[in-house]
């Protein structure tokens, strides 16, 4: 609802209500008529009065829109610092909680309908303008003052509910920097710390072109080091080729004990009877001393056992992955074997908000919801906000112009108009003049014919006298 203030524009002010008349008492005022309380005095008093106020001209009542005044966009009868903390409360929890926690913190009512919209366009601005941000190229000069020295990156997918019994994946890629640190027990260990994550729902190729916006911000191109612990994912080492191809690349341990825990079984299926604590064995032998042993085993299995289907993808696949398997060397240099940074993003950002009970999404809504998710994870709302707010500006002045550009066409139709109807006539063009009249063919009061009859002119060419025969 758009607020509107009344304004009074008659001209006149009104007066209140006065008290009746006191008689005057003076005793050089004289009474006026029949009423012993208006005196001479007063009465031209109230005459000047009346002219005063007669002069103005009486030309109703207008409005004005407040709510422009004010910044307030259209359909919502919120302040601006309202409407942030719900966007704000909506980005945190359900919409219909976060209307309850309106009311009851600030005492103002909204609807679940309501919440949803405005948190919903609130982020299709923010998304828009990181798209934007994200197809500008990169500027040579570094966008951090201090470049990190440590830098790990880990992606990962999840799944999220949509409507219709639909589910989609959302890619999200975590940043951290890395730092040791030494547990209770006095055991050194390595930690990560000051995360920041990118997410969106999109295909492989559109999420690495978007998470650029993420990569300027936390300064890859200028890390002195970077370890990407992955899945090892193909789409996964796509993006890091992409971005940050000097990376070391780290296979996640417990990714690579799961597909141990699937090698065994296809071995057990495929007849070969292997000791109950072989998984545990071998995941640590991988963890302390690398995948030499355990690629050398698979390259010497029984080709009847090596061709069957289970074993054969994982024999691929830890064959394709050795150099992404030397824990030792990577624990040694203090990274982590370990993607539990964006296991805990796809559980802090996408779940915690997009995959409550009875949750099902519209997919336009998703990626707005998600940024608004991504601003106040890496603690950088008021960044964020001051990001909407301008948006909202921009689209304001653009609808402001669309509205004003017809007018203007309208009113200098118009001038023209005026221009024309009130422009002098054009004048008619003067007839031409009157040829002069012939000479008479024949002579005044005569039928005789005068020096200018057709008769008498002069032939153009004469005859020659001597005709040749």
């Amino acid at each position: 609802m758009q607020l509107k203030q009344v304004r009074n524009v008659t001209g006149v002010v009104p007066q209140p209500k006065s008290a009746p008349p006191v008689p005057c008492v003076a005793p050089h005022c004289k009474p006026v008529g029949n009423d012993p309380a208006v005196c001479k005095e007063q009465e031209d008093k109230r005459s000047r009065s009346a002219e005063r106020t007669e002069l103005a001209p009486r030309v109703g009542q207008g409005f004005f829109p407040l709510d422009e005044e004010l910044a307030l966009p259209r359909g919502r009868n919120l302040t601006s610092l309202q409407h942030e903390h719900l966007v704000h409360l909506s980005s945190w929890m359900p919409f219909a909680r976060a209307a309850e926690m309106m009311q009851r913190l600030l005492g103002v009512q909204v609807s679940e309908a309501s919440a949803r919209r405005q948190s919903e366009q609130a982020g299709a601005l923010a998304l828009a303008v990181q798209t934007v941000l994200a197809s500008e190229p990169f500027a040579s000069s570094p966008s951090v003052s201090k470049p990190t020295k440590r830098l790990a990156i880990s992606a990962d997918g999840a799944y999220v509910p949509l409507l219709k019994g639909q589910w989609a994946e959302v890619r999200t890629v975590a940043f951290g920097e890395v730092e040791p640190s030494t547990s209770p027990a006095g055991a050194q260990e390595v930690t990560v710390s000051h995360l920041s994550y990118f997410s969106r729902m999109c295909d492989a190729q559109t999420f690495a072109t978007l998470a650029d916006v993420e990569m300027r911000e936390r300064g890859v191109r200028q890390a002195q080091e970077i370890g990407a612990v992955t899945d090892g994912a193909e789409w996964l080492q796509g993006f890091l080729d992409l971005h940050c191809p000097q990376a070391l690349r780290i296979l996640d341990f417990p990714h690579a004990a799961e597909h141990l825990h699937l090698l065994i079984q296809a071995l057990q299926q495929a007849g070969l009877v292997l000791p109950d604590d072989l998984l545990e064995r071998a995941c640590h032998r991988l963890k302390h001393r690398g995948p030499r042993l355990l690629i050398w085993l698979l390259a010497r299995l029984p080709a009847q056992i090596a061709q069957q289907e289970g074993v054969r993808e994982q024999v691929g696949y830890f064959l394709k992955r050795e150099a992404l398997m030397q824990y030792p060397q990577f624990q040694a240099a203090g990274w982590p074997i370990g993607s539990g940074m964006v296991e805990s993003a796809n559980k802090v950002v996408v779940q915690a908000r997009l995959k409550g009970a009875g949750m099902h999404w519209e997919p336009s809504h998703v990626n707005p919801m998600l940024t608004l998710r991504n601003a106040v994870c890496n603690e950088r709302w008021d960044l964020c906000w001051q990001e909407i707010e301008r948006e909202q500006l921009r689209h304001r002045e653009q609808r402001r112009n669309e509205r004003a550009t017809p007018r203007l066409e309208q009113m200098v139709s118009s001038l023209m108009l005026s221009l024309l109807r009130f422009r002098s006539p054009t004048p008619k063009p003067l007839p031409p003049p009157p040829r002069p009249m012939a000479p008479a063919a024949t002579l005044p009061g005569s039928s005789r014919p005068s020096t200018h009859h057709p008769w008498k002119r002069v032939l153009a060419c004469r005859p020659k006298s001597i005709a040749k025969r």
